[in-house]
């Protein structure tokens, strides 16, 4: 994709195309994992891209465009580290 492309898409667009160049980066990776990649370029080729798009995120971001946040789901409960050892010692 070139830059003139990305330049004239919104925040959302830009978004949506962020996460599908980084699941489709995952998605090679495990393919070469398991030995079913056929052309190892692609990687290369993603990466760059996933790199342009974050570029223009940024500089749209420096301009004043507001960036697109998802919303996050609600943090986990942490797990109590020494709960567990202090009952078996007892």
């Amino acid at each position: 994709m070139k830059m003139k492309d990305l330049q004239g898409l919104s925040m959302p667009d830009l978004q949506k195309k962020l996460k599908d160049s980084r699941q489709e980066l995952f998605n090679l990776r495990f393919q070469m994992a398991t030995g079913q990649l056929q052309n190892h370029r692609e990687i290369r080729h993603v990466r760059h891209n996933l790199a342009q798009i974050l570029t223009e995120i940024h500089l749209k971001e420096l301009n004043g465009e507001p960036a697109v946040v998802a919303v996050a789901e609600a943090p986990r409960p942490r797990r109590k580290r020494g709960a567990a050892t202090t009952e078996e010692t007892s």
